[in-house]
């Protein structure tokens, strides 16, 4: 591939396999990203866009970076410090609460030199550095996300301290390197070198005077007035985090992922090199890997973060596998409706179910057409699949390999580093935005051709687009010259942001975990397809991690989050500063909650994980719903009907199929087919087991209430496997075959 350089020096359409994108724009009139400010160390390289950080890279005086359990910000004033606060807010225009825990200046870090400039200097897996200052001077902090320490250093000169209201000193060192102080109401560590010295200044300000050659020091928000947590965060102050990284690892015979978390720090002075990390709920809530936390930790918007001391830490997760689809409906009647179905679907031909605007709404309309396209296979309508299935490759190609002058395209942008399909659709080009939303779509129906026509997927032929796709999206590459490592992804929080420039006060911003999660089922399925194991294992990694983000921060499933003022069983958008019950077009609670499940797919399983939360989850729905209609609320009497009776089908498929209308509203995503099909394979499995692991990233376990198990496991290669369930339960699998097992009701039911 070629180098940013040489990309941005050369206007030209760049071959990979039989496809290509471009290095320029074409027709005119596209929206591109702005230019990045340039790093503080000139080392050029791909944007980390889509990050909590990235307002860095775009603009002057960067908005607040949320690191929890502190936040940041520079300024011409200086580098403002705070621990922010959980409150609920009145929402505006809406009768109901956000949870917001906003940035404000507690205390600000002031240099002896003017700050006309910000840049973003060295970044890392979770923590990143900015560089202040002017011609005379530059002041380095680094920050990163659970570290309750900035750590600064000073090309010259002394730092003052100051607050909106005199800050309070409530406790010294011995040794006179560190002070406690109440600033704004909240505590702070401030720790300076040996031979330091502290000053009060008129105003309640205090001036560290540095001694020469050691111009660094610490600040740390603290999570209570307390002698003896200053002395414990004292201990740790001088161990600068200079390096963080994750690394994931995938064990398919344990069906488990673990990630290493490991931070390399820098001793400024003394022996010791342990830092204090803040672990997120759901890195220590039910991880069995679980280090000896402290007596203290931190509220925060994520919930409780918890502490420990050290340089590295592990998690575990259960990987609770996806399926490519699930079987046919082999009893008569139901077969014969979902034929009439599969008639009605594609009574326009086959190119009607493919969406024909930008790069989302062609993504939903590749998932409508292939779940039309597996039915249809699985139900034995070969004639049917064939069409759909040449259909989308058509479609494919033609983004991926247009003519001269199309209209839809893909290019480059050397500038930023990042791939951009044209036309281009919320803000997808301008801020970045939603690629992982969007080309989770593509990679998918990608997967689903390579399933069925491997060599089509060949790098060689149209595979080389789909996995420079995939590299934008999530490359694990941390030198990759065309892209940044885990473009959207936050290792540390365990979800994507959405937002490319994060220039909002709020931080960044995730609407729908749901399609996040369908980017690295995509993956899974893309990379177990082709054998790029490589990718495969990210996905699966990606996939598990935002699974139990969405779990915590999204539907709070361990109680841990949302306080009993929020009101609400499920966040639509979850930001860096706080979460709302909204989404970016609409306050009705049922597009609230269903962008959070669409799209359901046989990747969407951990949805019913907990039954009975789910069912709770609809319930305050509906409630929410009828409150919303009673202060004047507007929304189509039906809209996502088949979103969320297929959501509920996980918790209760009987009253699912009850609700379900067949003459009702189709989501744009959906089609009466999938509908009626998953509807009716609930019903016959019964709920998901997950739980239950299996040696293959390619599985499924349900259960019915009598007790009847169904597994399923899909093999893509060219050999026949064994399959290994956790529970012990073995299922032999033909070359590119869906396999099923099920095992005898356990209960007698009564006959009703």
């Amino acid at each position: 591939m070629l180098s940013l350089a040489a990309a941005a020096a050369t206007a030209a359409d760049v071959p990979v396999g039989l496809g290509h994108y471009t290095t320029h724009l074409r027709a005119g009139g596209e929206h591109e990203p702005p230019a990045p400010i340039a790093r503080a160390d000139g080392h050029q390289a791909p944007v980390p866009t889509n990050q909590w950080y990235s307002s860095l890279f775009f603009e002057r005086w960067p908005q607040p970076l949320y690191a929890q359990p502190g936040s940041y910000r520079p300024t011409a004033e200086g580098f403002a410090i705070d621990r922010p606060i959980k409150q609920a807010v009145a929402a505006a225009q809406r009768d109901e609460n956000d949870i917001v825990a906003m940035h404000h200046a507690a205390l600000t870090v002031v240099p002896d030199f003017a700050i006309d400039r910000v840049q973003p200097g060295k970044t890392s897996d979770w923590a990143v550095e900015i560089v202040s200052g002017d011609a005379t001077g530059s002041m380095s902090v680094t920050i990163a996300h659970g570290s309750p320490y900035s750590f600064h250093r000073l090309s010259r000169g002394d730092a003052t301290f100051r607050a909106e209201q005199p800050i309070e000193v409530f406790e010294r060192s011995p040794d006179g390197r560190a002070l406690g102080v109440i600033a704004s109401g909240k505590p702070f560590g401030l720790f300076g070198p040996a031979g330091c010295g502290w000053e009060t200044l008129p105003g309640g300000r205090i001036r560290l005077v540095l001694p020469e050659g050691r111009r660094f020091f610490s600040v740390a928000v603290l999570p209570s007035r307390d002698a003896g947590v200053l002395a414990r965060f004292h201990r740790h102050a001088y161990a600068f985090i200079t390096d963080t990284r994750a690394e994931f690892s995938y064990d398919e015979k344990r069906s488990d992922v673990t990630t290493t978390f490991s931070v390399t720090t820098t001793p400024m002075e003394g022996p010791e090199r342990g830092t204090l990390i803040g672990l997120y709920p759901h890195q220590w809530h039910h991880n069995p890997l679980l280090p000896a936390t402290l007596p203290y930790g931190y509220d925060t918007i994520r919930g409780p973060l918890k502490l420990i001391a050290g340089q590295r830490f592990q998690t575990r997760y259960r990987y609770g596998g996806v399926m490519p689809f699930w079987p046919g409906l082999g009893e008569p009647a139901q077969a014969a409706q979902l034929a009439r179905f599969l008639a009605d679907d594609l009574r326009a031909g086959p190119d009607a179910l493919l969406g024909n605007r930008g790069t989302y709404w062609e993504g939903k309309g590749f998932n409508r057409a292939l779940q039309v396209m597996n039915i249809a296979e699985q139900q034995g309508d070969l004639a049917r699949r064939d069409a759909l299935l040449a259909a989308i490759k058509r479609r494919l190609e033609e983004w991926f390999a247009p003519e001269d002058n199309a209209e839809r395209y893909f290019h480059h942008d050397a500038a930023v580093g990042t791939l951009i399909g044209y036309p281009d659709e919320f803000g997808s080009a301008l801020e970045v935005n939603d690629h992982h939303f969007h080309y989770g779509y593509w990679i998918q129906a990608a997967a689903q051709v390579a399933l069925r026509d491997p060599a089509w997927a060949r790098r060689d032929r149209w595979g080389g687009m789909v996995e420079m796709l995939a590299a934008d999206i999530a490359t694990l590459s941390r030198d990759d010259p065309m892209f940044p490592r885990l473009r959207h992804f936050d290792v540390y929080e365990g979800h994507s942001w959405a937002n490319g420039l994060g220039q909002f006060y709020d931080g960044n911003n995730q609407e729908s975990s749901s399609e996040a999660i369908n980017a690295w089922a995509a993956l899974i399925l893309w990379g177990e397809a082709t054998g790029n194991k490589a990718l495969r294992d990210t996905g699966v990694c990606l996939y598990t991690q935002e699974v139990e983000a969405a779990r915590m921060y999204w539907f709070d499933l361990a109680g841990l989050v949302f306080p009993p003022e929020y009101g609400h069983r499920a966040a639509g958008i979850v930001w860096s500063d706080k979460f709302v019950h909204d989404t970016w077009w609409t306050a009705d609670p049922r597009e609230v909650h269903g962008i959070n499940f669409l799209p359901l797919t046989a990747a969407s399983l951990y949805l019913g994980a907990d039954p009975a939360a789910l069912a709770r989850n609809l319930a305050s729905m509906d409630e929410d719903f009828q409150r919303f209609l009673e202060r004047g609320g507007k929304a189509p009497k039906d809209i996502w009907q088949d979103v969320l009776v297929q959501t509920l089908a996980l918790a209760d498929p009987k009253k699912a199929l009850a609700q379900w209308d067949p003459d009702g509203s189709v989501e744009d995503g959906e089609s009466r087919t999938h509908t009626f099909h998953w509807l009716h394979s609930l019903l016959r499995f019964g709920r998901p087991r997950l739980d239950i692991g299996a040696d293959t990233p390619l599985y499924a376990v349900f259960a019915r209430e009598d007790g009847r198990k169904t597994y399923l496991a899909y093999n893509a290669a060219a050999a026949p496997r064994k399959v290994r369930f956790s529970d012990g339960t073995e299922l032999r699998v033909a070359p590119r075959t869906l396999g099923m097992r099920s095992t005898p009701a356990s209960i007698t039911r009564p006959t009703p």
